[in-house]
């Protein structure tokens, strides 16, 4: 897949307004803000469906202009440590499943496993404290992003961690059917790094899922490892039939690790057959990861080159995959077995 340029198949009003929208999110943070790293679309449009780009550009603006009013606000960001703005599917009444259906696309619902792991649970570099109370102006992951990068792994690790950033704010903006499988007490696990201060976690979540009704999260069985616990497990497969889903289209952390955990856990339940794993949403662990691996699938704007990754999924080249799972593009309609 090329390099992704949404500039380009947008309107040139609708380019003013969003660079009007960066000028002002920037002035009315003065010193205290850096530029948040920007949101591009997961889904290529055919570049003669007028309609299609149009859609997509709203979505766009609709996304920014809620990054800079609602979520910059201070009152905002001191309410997304208090609790996630998106309910718990364990703790939903199973009467209220069918009408979720209306948000799957195309039939299908989205599971992220993990989500930006990496960030959280394995960053090595120093944090800003913020166990005082402070208000960071960027959430943990727009400081990661930020931050420059050298070396080929560092790059596609961030590049991972945009690619899925970016899906969430979409997905959520257009109101499509995502899970999220989160670590169980990751805010007591030794390897989250904000665990002695404000829930840095919990506000990305927050800011990314927008707080939108179509999107739920469950608990993983252990913080390390992407299995769910036997009552989880049981009500979203309730969850999953009662929506009518025909497919389940997987991303998360790692392929081979915690989101082979979720997918073996489930497809003897489901059938391997209805679950596609989503390359643009899916990341690679940093130990599976080589520099020559990270060069290959790198392309030279910093972007994946979702062919490539998509074939080390296949040929089990990644952790301790044990699985040969379907795959399933976001920018392609065709299924590659």
């Amino acid at each position: 897949m090329k390099g992704r340029n949404y500039s380009a198949i947008m309107p040139g009003s609708v380019q003013r307004l969003l660079i009007v929208v960066a000028a002002y999110a920037m002035m009315a943070a003065g010193c205290a803000t850096s530029m948040k790293v920007g949101i591009e679309s997961p889904i290529i449009p055919m570049d003669n469906n007028g309609e299609e780009k149009a859609r997509i550009t709203g979505t766009l603006t609709q996304i920014e202009t809620r990054n800079r009013t609602i979520e910059d606000s201070a009152d905002w960001i001191r309410e997304s440590y208090n609790g996630f703005m998106i309910k718990n599917l364990a703790e939903m009444d199973e009467r209220d499943f069918s009408r979720y259906g209306r948000y799957l696309d195309n039939g299908s619902v989205y599971v992220v496993v993990h989500p930006a792991y990496y960030t959280f649970f394995q960053d090595s570099d120093i944090i800003p404290d913020n166990s005082n109370g402070n208000i960071l102006s960027q959430n943990a992951v727009e400081r990661f992003l930020s931050d420059g990068a050298f070396s080929a792994k560092t790059k596609l690790i961030k590049a991972q961690e945009k690619m899925l950033r970016d899906f969430l704010e979409y997905m959520s903006a257009e109101k499509k059917l995502v899970i999220l499988i989160m670590p169980k007490g990751y805010n007591s696990y030794a390897g989250y790094k904000y665990r002695n201060g404000m829930d840095e976690y919990m506000r990305f979540i927050n800011e990314v899922t927008n707080e939108s009704d179509s999107v739920l999260y469950l608990y993983s069985k252990k913080p390390n490892r992407g299995t769910l616990g036997e009552r989880d497990r049981k009500k979203l497969l309730k969850f999953l039939y009662s929506v009518r889903a025909n497919s389940i289209l997987l991303g998360g952390g790692y392929i081979g690790r915690c989101l082979e955990d979720f997918y073996k856990d489930i497809e003897q339940f489901y059938g391997e057959d209805k679950i596609y794993v989503v390359p643009e949403i899916t990341a690679i662990s940093p130990s599976d990861m080589t520099s020559n691996l990270a060069s290959d699938i790198l392309q030279s704007d910093g972007t994946v080159n979702v062919g490539k990754l998509s074939f080390s999924i296949k040929n089990n080249s990644l952790g301790n995959q044990e699985i040969t799972p379907l795959i399933r593009n976001l920018s392609a309609v065709e299924h590659t077995p």
